[in-house]
């Protein structure tokens, strides 16, 4: 039986050597989707939330189909995903947009997908959605930057599937904050309208005032992808290791599986990448499948659970990840506790050598004062020279003892935070308690 089941009936049929890392929510696997699929039990799964390589004109280093097979390619994945979903199951596929080779007219292949999955595969489709990155640079440049005659593209088509008409679906989860605007016409709704038709004849009537907890959001979805101080970066430059190319932003998962799911769903990232998919739903307490066919990224993608970790502890566990599973969060608090119980003996040997040099200089002081001759005095002098020079080194190692205690403190409390005390959700399982 799978670990994360938690006393169930097995989701799962995963080997071994298929699985990277291990969370108390979810499983991080490398190999290719199509057979890691197949370790999924019929109907087991509530969200498939992915972004795909695009079908480009260029080649990148994480890899990426050719436009003329991308709809064949991507269906694949497609019809052996629609047999693990449950019936009320959802798939969210973020499709870049692309040109033509050699042409500044645009690919029809995303709309292609759309139709080969719900002409073919026979899924529904639930809503189209569209993801405004403002971050994103122009491209392409020939087309964008050097003739200039397009604009900027700044928008993915995000395609929400269903399994069924009846997706499982919830807009009270993901409701936006009111505008200043409407939270004054909250307090007093007769003093800023009154019931009356629009020029498109819906009526606006008292139930406008309302309070719903929020506004309903749009399918326009405003998420810039500029991550630049996550700990999965933070840690990639400073053990100088290439991170993957293409990352999720953290906000648009969690939007899906925050709308789709509730606590202890399972949600699977087909094309995880450094499988922020996960993370988020590690968070929000739902088991989570990732897949990766690189293993070297998918073993790299545990630096995102590894809050705070000082890059010398994060590296061991990433290597030994590349070599067998490594189980989250226990062997990660066995070398934070191993770094603390380091930094607490690195404080004590600092303060008993800065006592060790105050007394010296104590005594060398001393021996200055009470030095007769000019050669007991020169010497007394040298003397104090040395045990000033070994105090003030001293007092700089306590200084850097304390700093590493510190951050020894802070690791550890923040991989606690991250794995936050399990709690028992309505559905009877055991998962992180976060809405």
């Amino acid at each position: 039986m799978d670990e994360h089941t938690r006393g169930e009936e097995a989701l799962t049929n995963f080997t071994d050597d298929q699985k990277v890392y291990t969370t108390p929510n979810g499983t991080q696997l490398h190999g290719d989707s199509l057979e890691l699929l197949e370790g999924l039990e019929d109907e087991s799964v509530d969200l498939i939330v992915t972004s795909p390589p695009f079908a480009l004109q260029r080649k990148k280093a994480y890899g990426n189909e050719d436009q003329e097979a991308y709809v064949d390619w991507l269906a694949q994945f497609g019809e052996a995903a629609k047999r693990v979903l449950k019936p009320t199951g959802s798939l969210v596929i973020d499709i870049g947009n692309a040109y033509r080779k050699g042409s500044p007219t645009r690919a029809l292949y995303p709309y292609r997908v759309l139709l080969k999955f719900v002409d073919e595969l026979e899924y529904h489709l639930a809503e189209e959605f569209f993801w405004y990155n403002p971050a994103k640079l122009p491209s392409p440049l020939e087309w964008v930057n050097k003739r200039r005659i397009r604009v900027k593209d700044a928008v993915n088509t995000i395609w929400w599937f269903s399994k069924t008409e009846w997706p499982q679906a919830d807009v009270n989860k993901v409701l936006l904050p009111y505008s200043e605007n409407m939270e004054r016409l909250l307090k007093d709704p007769e003093k800023y309208y009154k019931t009356t038709l629009r020029p498109s004849e819906h009526a606006i009537s008292k139930h406008f005032g309302n309070n719903n907890g929020g506004s309903i959001p749009p399918n326009l979805l405003h998420v810039p992808n500029t991550e630049s101080n996550s700990n999965y970066l933070r840690l990639c430059r400073e053990l100088s290791i290439k991170s993957h190319p293409a990352r999720f932003p953290a906000k648009l998962p969690e939007f899906f599986i925050q709308f789709l799911t509730k606590p202890g769903d399972v949600v699977v990232d087909i094309f995880s990448g450094s499988n922020t998919a996960g993370m988020v739903a590690e968070q929000l307490g739902r088991k989570w499948y990732s897949f990766e066919l690189s293993h070297d990224y998918a073993a790299l993608s545990i630096m995102r659970f590894l809050p705070s970790m000082p890059p010398e502890t994060a590296h061991k566990l990433y290597q030994k990840a590349l070599q067998e599973t490594v189980a989250l969060p226990d062997e990660a608090r066995h070398l934070s506790q191993a770094a603390l119980d380091a930094a607490e003996a690195g404080l004590d040997i600092a303060l008993e050598e800065r006592e060790a040099a105050n007394q010296a200089w104590g005594a060398a002081a001393d021996q200055t004062h009470d030095s007769k001759s000019f050669d007991s005095s020169e010497h007394a002098e040298k003397t104090l020279a040395l045990a000033k020079e070994r105090r003030v080194a001293a007092e700089k190692e306590v200084k850097k003892a304390k700093q590493a205690l510190t951050t020894a403190q802070a690791a550890s409390a923040a991989l606690d935070a991250f794995y936050a005390p399990e709690t028992v959700v309505p559905n009877g399982d055991t998962s992180t308690e976060v809405e």
